[in-house]
Order: C-alpha cells, then structure tokens, then sequence
C-alpha cells in the first residue's frame, strides 16, 4: 500500500484551543479515513509545519485524506498551503 505525506504549515492556534490540538485534529481527521504511520513537527523558513505520514489505497483517497487534515486543523489553527507527497523509490514525489 503506498505511503503518502500531509505536509500543511500553520499559524496561529485560534482562542480556546492549545497547541496540542493542532496535530491531535489532524491525527483524528487522518485516521478516520486511513492509517496513520508517523508524525513530525517541523520548521522551514521559521514557519511551523505539521506532517501526518499515512497509508491508503491511492492518489485519489491521498487527496481526500489531506483535504480532510486540512479542514480539521482549520478548526483549531489558521493555515497555509499544503503539500501532498508521495513514497516512491525511495524519494518523496509531489502528488
């Protein structure tokens, strides 16, 4: 089953959440539609991102999936863009 990775940058968390509802919202989102394999924290450019590893069936389902992250931490966070990659040979492609 191919590996997928939801990369989406975020701003502020919105009144009457905490941080950790930022990725606990996109692990919940994730998870109801496929696997969850890894999470990460990261910063570029001193923006925070978020990034939800995942197993599904295909490209289509992949893009679901991260739409579905992505409305999920709206709720508690402002957002950027996202990116969706995918696992191939060993690199991680743009879907």
């Amino acid at each position: 089953m191919p590996s997928y990775r939801a990369i989406l940058s975020i701003g502020d968390v919105h009144p009457g959440h905490g941080p950790e509802a930022v990725m606990g919202s996109a692990v919940a989102a994730v998870s109801s539609i496929a696997t969850v394999e890894q999470t990460d924290i990261q910063v570029l450019s001193n923006v925070p991102q978020i990034v939800v590893r995942f197993h599904i069936d295909d490209d289509g389902d992949a893009h679901t999936v991260a739409d579905a992250m992505h409305d999920a931490v709206a709720e508690v966070a402002t957002t950027g863009p996202a990116r969706l990659l995918l696992r191939r040979g060993g690199r991680w492609l743009p879907v």
